[in-house]
């Protein structure tokens, strides 16, 4: 039984001995009932301490590779080798699974490069907005986190272009005005575009208004002001009288609350504005639902980014 030993690799000497043991079992190269050499005569045919081999030998006895009995020895586990989706652990499901591709023939530089190409295909493990606007950025940011449950940041564009590490790994989500300057800072990156819309149900209020009636919209992003009064424009000319105001201007849209027909605020403003007993409010969703179930594929979804032809 050849064991061979790299102690300048890095990986523990036990480990090492662990692995080749258990791959060695797996490929039936030992026996099913094969009695494994004791612990001092492995230890002295491989110069390492016995401890290291009693280690490895209760390591491979906790996986149920092994059956150690007391007073006769270690003895390969009959059975037969357990598949990857059985293992009872991360450990062992690596191990399973580069058995199962060293036996089929791959060498270690396949199994690497692969390994290395999925890892860069994995899904993403955070969100984060990317906008020149912090104030937009953490209004889709909430959105987010209350729409998705997952981990979001928001980043200003101008601190993504000074320290691109910011959305390293990150799966991007920035304004379709965005995402070229995003590309050229972080051209690997993972990025997704929202579009901001107004929900159906809303479209529907307001071709409901009487004419004459008045429209607060109460924001924490300085831009949605500006898109909700072109919006409102091209749904209703001037039938409609608009006022837009940043939460922030709280005496400003305090005043208007009473004589507003209905009051749009987002999901940052909204607890403020409930506040001041509007007649009416609509709590505004910027992100339509297709929209989220995009990006719920998107950090799910595992595919390679390049598959060799």
């Amino acid at each position: 039984m050849e064991i061979i030993l790299n102690r300048q690799g890095g990986v523990p000497v036990k480990d090492q001995l662990r692995f080749q043991l258990e791959m060695k079992i797996l490929a039936g190269e030992l026996a099913a009932g094969q009695r494994l050499p004791s612990v001092r005569a492995l230890a002295r045919r491989l110069n390492i301490h016995a401890n290291t081999v009693s280690a490895a030998y209760k390591d491979l006895n906790a996986t149920r590779h092994v059956q150690m009995r007391r007073g006769s020895g270690v003895f390969v586990r009959p059975g037969a080798p357990a598949a990857p989706q059985q293992a009872r652990g991360l450990d062992e499901m690596i191990r399973l699974s580069l058995y199962l591709a060293f036996r089929q023939g791959h060498s270690g530089a396949e199994i690497r490069a692969a390994v290395e190409r999925w890892l860069a295909a994995a899904p993403p493990d955070r969100v984060v907005v990317v906008d020149p606007s912090v104030e937009m950025g953490e209004l889709i940011v909430h959105e987010l986190r209350t729409a998705l449950g997952l981990p979001a940041a928001a980043h200003a564009l101008d601190d993504v272009r000074g320290d691109p590490r910011l959305i390293a790994g990150a799966l991007v989500i920035t304004l379709p005005y965005h995402a070229e300057a995003v590309h050229r800072i972080a051209p690997g990156s993972a990025i997704e575009t929202v579009h901001l819309e107004v929900a159906r149900e809303d479209r529907r209020l307001l071709g409901e208004l009487p004419e004459g009636s008045i429209v607060l919209v109460v924001s924490h992003s300085p831009t949605v002001l500006p898109f909700a009064s072109v919006f409102l424009k091209s749904l209703r000319g001037d039938q409609l009288f608009v006022q837009t105001c940043h939460v922030t201007a709280a005496r400003e849209w305090r005043r208007l609350v009473p004589a507003a027909d209905v009051v749009f605020a987002d999901l940052l403003s909204s607890d403020a504005v409930r506040r001041a007993r509007p007649r009416r409010l609509r709590e505004v969703r910027l992100i339509p639902e297709q929209a989220l179930a995009r990006l719920r594929d998107a950090l799910t979804i595992v595919a390679p980014r390049h598959v060799p032809g």
